[in-house]
């Protein structure tokens, strides 16, 4: 990507190029058009009609039109004045757009006034671009608000439609690509890989490291392989600063790389519970990733190639978690005469433990008997949901703390005193996590169903209650 207002600045009469030519590549370039040092300086010296020409002139692959950024710090008054100046400037490029063959951007403006963010998303994709663009996340990237960023790009997805690709203009640090990918972010531009190599700044997935300051790189890139840290700190400042930017552009395309693996294989979230440990800022931007679940479960796929890692509560607001406990809920059939409540056992699916699958078999030739299994990660797990993807799929973490069972113990309690069974029987695993579902049954005022047994005393229960039913 480059700035066509940057090749033109300054020129009466502009640079006659072509910029494939010009610029030695043959693959894609994308152009912007100059909105960026309207953030910067103010102003520029072009029309919005111009510098789309231009744009075409040269022959850019992708262009922007030019909008007006809101920027980090604008006052509410100011931001939905940027919104529909660069909603009045879409209507003008769109009249002046001669070359279709060019795919054109639609900025999305509003800054940190979600209203606003999403207004100009709504308004712009009214408009038929072919990629919409959310601006002015610059400064909260330099101050690694990322967290806020995260509710501006969902306030964006919201509005936008969901068929067009969206681009996040000016996010380029690698470490923060998996959490805007996860958002729905499809296409990044940065320079920052320049501007940290001109400090003397290293990418690594996780963060950024000083080189001044280094012994070793731990990075096997092309450029890493044939320099140490002592070597690097040697060369002239342009030296150090080409190297530098070379590795910090592997870096980036192979974090892309990894992210396109991870999504192809279902484990993008597991990527972001890693990368949420790197830096404050990171576990800032998850947890309010994390919050955005329910919005992030509607595009999520029913099934994925890869299983799921459960951790605890970082893994709580998984999307196939979200799914699950959502459906369930609507799914309930209520008036069983007898619900157990089995432990489920370290096998998966749990009614194939050797320890269950004797009892189990059994219950299943009773009838009026419904039988649910208690999961720590999902909480209620129907038997007839026991081999249904994600359930079967999840390795499950138990970190010992009563949090986490006292989740899995208010799951289980809702979903009980919905299907209103008239008996319970709760069979208690090794674990703490049956006295926590015990608890909360007597919470929720379901004592005086309540029957307590060992796996083996199950059998005999219902039957003996049954018979005495009967």
């Amino acid at each position: 990507m480059t700035n066509a207002y940057l090749l033109r600045r300054g020129q009466t009469r502009p640079l006659k190029l072509e910029l494939h030519k010009y610029l030695g590549f043959k693959r894609p370039i994308a152009t912007d058009s100059g909105a960026y040092q309207i953030l910067e300086f103010g102003e520029v010296a072009v029309s919005p009609k111009e510098i789309v020409q231009y744009q075409e002139e040269i022959n850019s692959d992708i262009a922007v039109i030019l909008d007006v950024p809101t920027g980090f710090r604008t006052s509410l008054q100011r931001a939905k004045w940027t919104v529909d100046e660069t909603i009045r400037r879409a209507d003008e490029a769109l009249q002046s757009i001669t070359r279709k063959d060019i795919l054109w951007v639609g900025p999305v403006q509003g800054g940190v006034h979600l209203l606003e963010v999403e207004r100009s998303a709504r308004e712009m994709g009214k408009r038929d671009f072919a990629i919409y663009a959310l601006g002015s996340p610059t400064e909260l990237m330099e101050t690694q608000h990322f967290d806020i960023l995260v509710d501006m790009i969902v306030a964006a997805k919201k509005a936008l439609p969901i068929s067009k690709p969206l681009h996040l203009f000016g996010a380029g640090h690698p470490a923060t690509f998996p959490f805007f990918v996860a958002l729905g972010c499809d296409l990044f531009d940065s320079a920052a890989y320049a501007l940290y190599a001109k400090q003397g700044k290293y990418f690594t997935p996780e963060g950024t490291l000083k080189v001044d300051e280094m012994e070793e790189l731990p990075c096997n890139c092309p450029t890493c392989r044939g320099n140490t840290a002592n070597s690097i700190r040697d060369l002239s400042l342009e030296e150090k600063e080409m190297l530098l930017s070379r590795h910090n552009l592997y870096v980036c395309i192979s974090e892309l790389r990894k992210i396109r693996e991870m999504i192809r294989t279902g484990r993008l979230w597991e990527m972001l519970e890693i990368r949420s440990h790197a830096h404050p800022a990171f576990k800032r931007c998850f947890e309010r990733l994390a919050f955005h679940s329910e919005f992030m479960e509607r595009y999520n796929p029913a099934v994925k190639l890869h299983g799921i890692f459960y951790y605890g509560r970082s893994t709580d607001p998984l999307p196939e978690i979200q799914r699950y406990s959502t459906k369930l809920q609507m799914a309930v059939e209520p008036n069983a005469k007898w619900l157990v409540l089995l432990p489920s056992g370290w096998r998966r699916p749990f009614h194939q433990d050797p320890g269950l699958d004797p009892v189990v078999r059994e219950l299943r030739e009773m009838e009026g008997v419904s039988i649910v299994f208690y999961s720590l990660a999902y909480g209620p797990v129907p038997l007839e949901l026991d081999e249904a993807y994600p359930i079967p799929h999840t390795d499950i973490y138990d970190p010992g703390s009563s949090d986490g069972y006292e989740r899995s113990g208010i799951k289980v309690a809702e979903y009980v005193k919905k299907t209103d069974p008239k008996q319970i029987l709760l069979v208690h695993g090794t674990g703490p996590l049956g006295k926590h579902i015990e608890t909360k049954l007597r919470e929720n005022e379901l004592s005086g169903k309540l029957k307590i047994g060992t796996l083996r005393e199950a059998v005999g229960l219902i039957a003996t209650g049954i018979l005495m039913a009967s």
